[in-house]
């Protein structure tokens, strides 16, 4: 059956806005049920149109809609942010999906990976650690068959900030078949080989991803490196066939990053992943990876990213 993607209505203009609602469903993969936020857009209970999806990452379900994230964020969400396009026909309208990846207190990050070691802590609503199973099929599953989506991969995007970042983009390169259009905000992206070039030691010595605690459980104690190589987007495109490469050449990319390193941010991670992309003739979306020449580590940020984004993944849609 075809399914309609009407450009008019859907870059008609909102006056009240979107809605969120906080949702949750038993993942098969996980065995307990996983909450989302999802926003649907002005008119999608009146309507019978189906709409491009894109799913939003960082950690807990309700980071990119809580407007008291950080201090930073003065009460604007990623919904005021996509309701304000939609208004001034910037984009059409999509529905946007908070995905929780995380634990239910958000203090163990589960990285859209099948985990190793889920037993290695006691925080709730990790369930199997199945999260890439749960991502790649639980949640798209049920977001096409609960909402009124186009389950397409031509309409269809991952997004995320930080780690939600890192994960995004390893999703888009390990599962092209899903996700035509993927973005990251200053996301901490994985060094090749996970040999961070800034030291003068042997690999692997990237400590982000081998050293601190929140990775136990996703990766083993000590690490698991074969294994974390299988989720390191950059080992993952060196190591691609042919075909391979051609299926993640077919995804759009649109990667920005905080103006610092260290503490303020990760602009050299995300330096050292184009820096890969333009071995293998992948292009980002955007000329400078920057965000503005000061942008920083913080929900702030993340929002004017989101500006940005939005309108990458709506022109992406299109031109599929």
């Amino acid at each position: 059956m075809a399914l309609s993607f009407c450009i008019q209505k859907c870059l008609a203009h909102s006056k009240v806005g979107g809605t969120v609602h906080l949702k949750k469903f038993y993942s098969a993969s996980l065995g307990i049920e996983k909450p989302y936020n999802i926003y649907l857009p002005e008119g999608y209970e009146q309507s019978r149109e189906r709409y491009p999806v894109v799913f939003f990452l960082r950690g807990h379900e309700r980071e990119w809609f809580n407007p008291n994230e950080d201090s930073t964020r003065k009460g604007r969400t990623l919904k005021e942010v996509a309701d304000e396009l939609i208004a001034t026909g910037k984009i059409g309208k999509m529905i946007l999906v908070g995905v929780s990846t995380a634990s239910e207190d958000n203090s163990v990050p589960c990285l859209g990976v099948n985990m190793l070691n889920p037993h290695l802590t006691m925080a709730k609503g990790i369930g199997t650690g199945r999260y890439e199973d749960y991502l790649t099929g639980d949640l798209i599953w049920h977001i096409d068959s609960t909402y009124r989506t186009i389950p397409s991969r031509t309409k269809r995007g991952i997004d995320g900030f930080s780690l939600g970042g890192y994960t995004a983009v390893m999703m888009g390169i390990k599962h092209p078949e899903l996700f035509c259009s993927v973005g990251a905000y200053d996301g901490t992206h994985m060094w090749y080989d996970f040999d961070d070039q800034r030291r003068n030691e042997a690999p692997p010595d990237d400590y982000t991803w081998i050293r601190t605690e929140l990775f136990k459980s996703a990766f083993g104690e000590p690490r698991n490196i074969p294994y974390m190589k299988q989720y390191n987007p950059l080992n993952l495109l060196m190591n691609a066939t042919p075909e391979q490469l051609k299926q993640i050449k077919s995804v759009k990319f649109h990667i920005l990053a905080a103006a610092y390193d260290g503490d303020k941010g990760n602009i050299e991670r995300a330096e050292h992943l184009l820096e890969f992309f333009k071995k293998k003739g992948i292009k980002n979306s955007f000329s400078d990876v920057r965000l503005t020449p000061t942008a920083l580590h913080d929900w702030h940020h993340a929002n004017l990213y989101a500006e940005k984004t939005l309108q990458k993944h709506w022109q992406t849609f299109l031109n599929q």
